[in-house]
This record gives C-alpha cells, sequence and structure tokens, in this order.
C-alpha cells in the first residue's frame, strides 16, 4: 500500500473522530440542559427563580455548544490540511468564520450569564 494512502486514511479517520467527539458534546450539553430544564419546571417556585435557574442552564449549554464547536473547527483544519484544494480553502474559510462568529455572540452570552449569577450571589449575600 503506497503511504499517502496509508497517511490520508488515517488523517480522514481522525477528522471524523474529532467531528464526532464535539457533536457528542454539543448532544451532552443538550440533555444536561435538558434535564435541568425539566427539573426546573417540576418545581413549582417563583418567576424570579425561573429566571436565575434559566440563566444558569443556557450558560451551561452555551458553555458545551462552545466546547464542541472548537473539536469541529479542529477537524476541519485538519480535513484541509487533508486535501488543501482552492475550494476545500474557501469552504473552510467560511466555516470557520460562521463558526467564530457563533462562537463570539455564544461566549459573550454565556460570560454574561455568569456576571449575572455573581451579582446574583453577592446580592444575596448582602
Amino acid at each position: 500500500m503506497d503511504i499517502k494512502i496509508i497517511f490520508y486514511t488515517l488523517l480522514t479517520s481522525i477528522v471524523t473522530g474529532i467531528n464526532l467527539v464535539g457533536v457528542m458534546i454539543v448532544i451532552w450539553g443538550f440533555v444536561v440542559a435538558s434535564i435541568g430544564f425539566i427539573r426546573m419546571k417540576l418545581h413549582r417556585h417563583s418567576s424570579t427563580f425561573f429566571l436565575i435557574e434559566a440563566n444558569k442552564i443556557r450558560a451551561i449549554l452555551g458553555t458545551y455548544i462552545l466546547f464542541g464547536l472548537e473539536f469541529m473547527i479542529a477537524a476541519d483544519i485538519i480535513h484541509t490540511f487533508i486535501q488543501p484544494t482552492r475550494e476545500d480553502l474557501l469552504v473552510l474559510a467560511t466555516i470557520v468564520g460562521i463558526r467564530t462568529v457563533i462562537s463570539y455572540f455564544l461566549g459573550r452570552e454565556v460570560e454574561e450569564a455568569r456576571h449575572d449569577q455573581g451579582s446574583q450571589k453577592e446580592a444575596e449575600g448582602q
């Protein structure tokens, strides 16, 4: 067997594995957030409690999505290394650009939710 074919097959398998890890992280985050949401809805609390808990759940889900996206971006970069055609580079640039924008705004939202939680803890402590 040619070494290039073995190398290509190995890297393709690695890319697939990294993508699967990224997808599994996002799915796991969805499961964790869904369980948290269901638990929150089963307990009858005030709307203030609901808003606080919903913010926590959003921060958790956002963190998992961001982490999963990082894996998928890494897989796209490796995939482009395997087949560096002009079209692949344009697709990679587009995908990385879109995912970076999503990551940026999702990261800001997660930070805002964490900041709100810290403010709420300080208010409760006073």
